[in-house]
């Protein structure tokens, strides 16, 4: 998601104000506590980030982390490096460790901030210690910005030998169904194209059996989602 008119400082949380809940009595029964407790659905965090940010925190003093300060695969490190990400920007600081702690987290920030690989670094780290399976599908609201996705997916992920399918429109269908089927470690799609291919053939829903994260879109509570 990107950020529109002036720049604000960083704030982890929203601003906004939320009512106060009206204080329930609380019930002396275990299992109804635990009844409420298994209804609530996870609470995603939220990050937010301006391009200001960085600006504030090297007026501050504050030591600039590297990437493998955030706890990545020393192979990613690497990656990094010789893409040229010298040190992680200010969304990928805050997203990354809660990404990988197996939060759900929220990225809020400013176009060419890093946002793409504040999620990707996390999944392709994941991939890398459980290398079976769809890891991970990544939603996009248009295929450029899907067949960007899966681009940096690809460059990332390049010396783990990554396989990446973009699912988007505008391409043959077939052959993405069977690129599908052949269960590749991430799958890039736009809702319209994925829902499509599983329609067309049902059995195509068994693939993402072992998927755990989701971007961009919620999925069922119990995988990861990261936007």
């Amino acid at each position: 998601m990107e950020v529109e008119g002036e720049a604000r400082p960083f704030r982890l949380f929203s601003g906004r104000t939320k009512p106060k809940p009206k204080l329930k009595p609380r019930s002396t029964d275990p299992a109804a506590v635990e009844t409420d407790h298994a209804d609530a659905d996870p609470v995603p965090t939220i990050v937010t980030e301006t391009g200001q940010a960085d600006d504030a925190e090297a007026a501050a003093g504050a030591a600039a982390a590297t990437f493998a300060d955030l706890g990545l695969s020393q192979w990613l490190v690497d990656t990094c490096s010789a893409l040229g990400m010298k040190r992680p920007t200010a969304v990928q600081r805050r997203c990354i460790p809660r990404a990988l702690a197996g939060e759900d987290v929220l990225g809020i920030a400013e176009t060419g901030s890093g946002k793409t690989a504040a999620f990707a670094l996390p999944i392709l780290h994941r991939l890398g210690e459980d290398p079976y399976g769809v890891a991970a599908l990544a939603l996009a609201p248009t295929r450029e910005l899907a067949a960007q996705l899966a681009e940096q997916f690809r460059a990332l992920g390049a010396p783990l030998g990554v396989r990446c399918l973009a699912a988007i429109g505008g391409f043959e269908s077939l052959a993405q169904a069977k690129g599908l089927a052949r269960r590749p470690h991430i799958v890039v799609a736009t809702p319209g194209r994925i829902a499509t291919l599983v329609k067309d053939d049902p059995d195509l829903a068994k693939v993402f059996a072992r998927t755990r994260v989701g971007t961009r879109r919620r999925l069922p509570f119990q995988r990861q989602n990261i936007h």
